[in-house]
């Protein structure tokens, strides 16, 4: 859902383009003192998931449809490199899953280009922009509106920006074109847009100011902060108001439980508010601990989750479909199980110990609307280059709780990473 689709022609053609340009810099790896400030870094990444399907789920019929209980293994190449004032990044992937086939494929992550002229900074190209201060989630972060509750970490896909900032030692601002040449149609990443956002460090806190234009969402105006009252604890938070919000809504036909095309459509409708406050405390053994609450009005409301659940209803009691009618719509209302926050109102819970070789974590994720939460592990170890990584993540709670009626019950995985 945040992810906009790309056709697999578009990827092919580009990752051709980059590996081109990736292979002729390592065929003068010899000369390399004639490039300026040329940097090539390569990193080969192995993952193995397991998925646990959920025959508990009102979308269970649908299982097979959705993909459920798959298991895959992926093996990845990432290269990130810098030649002069042009920067680039990209991954190329191969994946099998079980039941299905072999999926190969690749996309250029970011190619852009930097200069300066006096004290400003230019950008022009693909580029990841990341901005705001939550760790679960992140009002303000309206240019990349990056997934943070993704399990398994991904190299970001950047956006097409023309850039431009301007540093001090205390203050820095930000102007975004974002999206440019895109149709005015287009939505959330893909939505044409211009962003400001004013970076301030005061003696009390770090300030950050935003304020957006969307062709489709409109007026937006935000602000964040995060202090360190004292030396081990950290406060965080950033609010954002907006004009108009995009959502996910469903229309289903009146006349017959059964669609005959996805009833899912995003629309741009009335405005919002979206808020976070968290708190971190870091100690010197390394151990970290970390609350987060937020609200978000872009995501669906109670009353939809319940016109959702009675639609489930209706389509599995439709005993006059044949099966197959029956399991295309249900997989059809998995597409609202897609959005970042699935309530408006979330707490987060986080531990971690941050060694030098190993690495655990743990979090918990709770929706106070349902008693629905997400229980997350993961443990790192860390060599001298290679890593390993492990996880898992369950979903508890009531059985009509919206996290319980994910298609998955749950998945592990293990990951082995490394630079070049």
């Amino acid at each position: 859902m945040v992810q906009p689709d790309v056709p697999h022609a578009q990827h092919r053609h580009a990752m051709k383009a980059l590996i081109a340009l990736s292979a002729a810099l390592l065929s003068s790896a010899a000369n390399a003192a004639d490039w300026p400030d040329t940097t090539l870094d390569w990193t080969l990444r192995a993952q193995a998931e397991a998925r646990s399907a959920n025959p508990d789920s009102a979308l269970a019929p649908a299982a097979t449809l959705l993909g459920a209980g798959r298991d895959c293994g992926t093996g990845e190449v990432r290269l990130r490199g810098r030649v002069g004032h042009i920067g680039f990044a990209g991954q190329a992937w191969a994946a099998s899953c079980d039941p299905g086939g072999v999926d190969r494929d690749g996309r250029v992550d970011e190619l852009f280009w930097e200069g300066e002229a006096g004290p400003l900074h230019f950008t022009l190209g693909k580029k990841v922009v990341s901005w705001d201060v939550g760790f679960g989630f992140r009002p303000l972060d309206v240019v990349q509106r990056e997934n943070r509750r993704a399990l398994i970490d991904q190299q970001l896909e950047g956006v097409p920006v023309v850039m431009v900032e301007h540093f001090s030692s205390r203050v820095a601002s930000t102007l975004v074109f974002a999206n440019p040449g895109h149709s005015d149609e287009a939505l959330r990443r893909d939505e044409q847009a211009l962003a400001w956002r004013g970076f301030a460090q005061l003696p009390v806190a770090d300030l950050h100011l935003l304020a957006r234009w969307g062709a489709q969402e409109r007026a937006s105006l935000g602000a964040g902060f995060s202090s360190v009252p004292f030396d081990s604890l950290e406060v965080h938070g950033s609010s954002r108001w907006g004009q108009r919000a995009t959502r996910l809504v469903g229309t289903w036909p009146a006349e017959t439980p059964l669609a005959t095309t996805t009833p899912w459509r995003d629309q741009v409708g009335s405005a919002f508010w979206q808020t976070l406050v968290g708190t971190q405390w870091t100690g010197e053994n390394k151990i970290s601990v970390l609350a987060e609450a937020w609200y978000d009005g872009t995501a669906p409301s109670e009353s939809e989750w319940d016109a959702w659940r009675t639609r489930n209803a209706a389509i599995s009691g439709f005993a006059y479909a044949p099966a197959i009618a029956r399991a295309g719509n249900l997989a059809w209302n998995a597409q609202a199980l897609g959005q970042v926050n699935l309530h408006r109102t979330n707490l987060l819970l986080r531990a971690a110990y941050g060694g030098d070789t190993w690495q655990p974590e743990i979090d918990w994720l709770l929706t106070p609307a349902d008693g629905g939460s997400v229980l997350s592990a993961a443990l790192a170890w860390q060599g001298d280059r290679l890593r390993i990584e492990a996880g898992v993540r369950t979903y508890l709670g009531p059985s009509d709780a919206i996290y319980r009626q994910l298609p998955d019950r749950g998945n592990a995985y293990v990951i082995a990473t490394l630079p070049f």
